[in-house]
């Protein structure tokens, strides 16, 4: 395989010599020996995932009758994309224990910066869904993790003496600072797994990893002066990666000796879903299946199964002409006859034109048909997860329900993305404490919309553990999803954290402080203020306040002489509902409420009179201190706002 860097140089972290005591030492030897066994161990699962590539890319072969139709119905391709649209998350669901009695405050930091990394990095260099498709597809998925130094400014040097430090010194760190205020320094790869060789006696957790690849031999002379080689074409590269080390090689020789790349752990996440068998003897041909390795015959016999019956339904559709009569003559009609649709021939009357034997498709084939798509769905993915609606399906519960049972064939996939992804945030913040050293900004998205997010070296210290979940359902599974845990909630069987979490909202602390903000502008008491707000910029409404407020005394006026003041003020007007104003108690006003300023009145107060306007306008300009109530709102005296 041939990779295109697009003039981007794999980084390189120059840092100390490693110690050769901390690992074994990687020399040219060590690499040479585990590239070829490892080579030789991974050669059947190399070979069948070409095999799969050529399903899924819809370029298998099949037979068929001599010039016979061949169909290729993209079942593969069908299975995988499907697998992928379910389990790519939009977002991510991310938690981090906290630290400690005292750690909550941190625990919520690393929170935020790991959703907005990991929005960071897909934004960048989206990764997922391929690393999601070779997940399926392989049974295994390899994601490199890695700091890029060209994205992260470094300070100016610092000069030796105080008296020597330059006039613009400080402008020149202060950009440093802006820059890394809004850089994003951590980049991430999906490497197929047919161009990697790795320690196959860890489990999910392989000592090294040696990932091989084709690069152009002067790309390599042009980066690396030290390599001795000058030759021309492809050469074979080789990046080595241990737990502490990382090391360079093309063509067998040294690009990079080995060096520390001070991560703390091989910055690389194994997806591994556990589809296959372990026998002992660590075949990754066993050890490694994904979704396609048990349907692939099947696969192609469906192909072929429709290849035969588009033949026959096309020679249905043109049967075989039969010509009779004299020799010689015949023939001649029979060769200058033309069968296009719509021609019009000319015969002799000896020569006889009639139509053969018309073959009908037999009903076998609609029963063979049923027996592979049931077969392939019940080793893949169900029809009805890819969107179709199941025969019988009499509601859209019903087909909600059946849409959650086929996802649990995406179970196995979906668990190795969480734990991968666990182990992806890990290494991102073992960057910023171990690496980078130095507070790092995000920006991300999540359900309660935008969010940024600073994370320093002195709020992970050592701590890297995250738990995240994968978020992403069909929209009949969402909505049963949710419907469960409210009513768990509303029953009292789980605490609203609890129910959010479960129903898909992955940020519960946001989303609550979402609602308790809308509960709040929504408040009796909050919209009367805002309609009160509104209602003075309303000439109308203010012709009457004013009016109102042409009354003598302290007294509310009543009714007529209100109705009295806006004909003096604007001439005769007609006013909506102009019954309600010969309406009430005209028993005049007692005093003062106690500290608020407001006359009450020991009539009813009309919802829409004025006198609830006149009392709303004076609790809103009015002291804030006392038991205040806000005409329209649910709230007595001494009551809890």
């Amino acid at each position: 395989m041939v990779l295109d860097f697009g003039g981007e140089i794999p980084e390189i972290i120059q840092v100390e010599a490693a110690n050769p005591l901390d690992e074994p030492e990687l020399s040219l030897h060590w690499i040479s020996e585990k590239s070829t066994k490892g080579n030789e161990l991974f050669r059947e699962f190399k070979s069948i995932a070409k095999i799969l590539d050529s399903f899924f890319l819809n370029d298998f072969d099949f037979s068929v009758p001599e010039n016979g139709t061949m169909i290729r119905l993209g079942t593969a391709q069908s299975v995988i994309n499907t697998l992928v649209s379910h389990v790519s998350p939009q977002f991510l669901d991310i938690s981090v224990p906290p630290p400690g009695p005292r750690g909550q405050s941190r625990a919520e930091s690393m929170e935020k910066f790991l959703t907005g990394a990991h929005h960071m990095i897909e934004h960048r260099s989206p990764v997922y869904r391929e690393l999601t498709k070779h997940t399926g597809l392989y049974g295994v998925a390899w994601e490199k993790v890695e700091f890029i130094a060209n994205e992260w400014s470094d300070f100016p040097e610092p000069p030796p003496h105080a008296e020597d430090v330059p006039s613009d010194y400080r402008e020149k760190v202060e950009e440093v600072l802006e820059k890394r205020s809004i850089s994003w320094p951590i980049k991430s790869v999906a490497v197929n797994p047919q161009n990697l060789v790795w320690d196959m006696n860890n489990g999910t957790q392989p000592r090294w990893v040696i990932y091989e690849y084709q690069v152009d031999a002067e790309w390599v002379q042009a980066h690396f002066p030290g390599w001795g080689k000058y030759t021309k074409g492809f050469v074979n590269f080789q990046e080595v990666w241990t737990h502490s080390q990382v090391a360079y090689v093309a063509d067998n020789e040294w690009v990079m000796e080995p060096r520390r790349h001070g991560y703390g752990r091989l910055p690389w996440v194994m997806y591994w879903p556990q589809l296959g068998l372990d026998t002992g003897n660590s075949d990754p041909s066993k050890l490694y299946m994904g979704l396609l390795n048990g349907s692939m015959e099947m696969i192609r016999a469906q192909s072929q199964l429709a290849s035969h019956y588009i033949d026959i339904v096309a020679k249905s559709a043109w049967p075989t002409l039969e010509f009779t009569g004299p020799p010689g003559i015949t023939e001649e009609v029979q060769a200058a006859w033309d069968d296009t649709p719509g021609a019009k021939n000319i015969k002799p009357p000896q020569v006889q034109v009639g139509v053969g034997e018309t073959p009908r498709p037999p009903s076998e084939i609609g029963v063979a048909k049923q027996f592979l798509d049931e077969a392939i769905e019940a080793n893949t993915v169900p029809a009805v997860a890819r969107g179709q609606r199941p025969t019988g399906a009499a509601s859209g519960y019903h087909t909600a329900v059946l849409a959650g049972i086929a996802s649990l064939n995406f179970g196995a996939v979906k668990d190795a993305m969480e734990r991968g992804l666990q182990d992806k945030g890990e290494i991102i913040l073992r960057i910023v404490e171990l690496v980078i050293n130095d507070k790092v900004t995000v920006f991300g998205k999540t359900e309660a919309g935008v969010l940024d997010a600073v994370v320093k070296p002195s709020d992970i210290k050592g701590h890297y553990v995250n738990i995240v979940r994968i978020n992403s359902v069909s929209p009949e599974e969402q909505e049963r999803r949710l419907n469960l845990w409210a009513n768990l909630w509303r029953s009292g069987y789980v605490d609203l954290d609890t129910a959010l979490r479960k129903g898909g909202v992955s940020n519960p602390l946001e989303v609550r402080a979402k609602i308790l903000e809308e509960g709040f502008l929504n408040s009796p008491g909050i919209q009367e203020q805002l309609q009160m707000a509104a209602a003075s910029r309303i000439p109308t409404i203010q012709n009457i306040l004013d009016a109102a407020n042409q009354g003598s005394g302290p007294e509310i006026p009543t009714p007529e002489q209100t109705a009295q003041n806006i004909m003096n003020t604007q001439g005769a007007m007609q006013l909506p509902n102009a019954g309600n104003f010969q309406q009430g108690n005209q028993a005049g006003t007692s005093p003062q409420a106690p500290g608020t300023g407001i006359p009450t009145t020991t009539r009813p107060v009309m919802p829409g009179s004025i006198d609830e306007m006149r009392q709303t306008a004076a609790a809103i300009s009015g002291p804030r201190s006392g038991n205040v109530r806000v005409p329209g709102a649910d709230i007595s005296p001494g009551a809890r706002g």
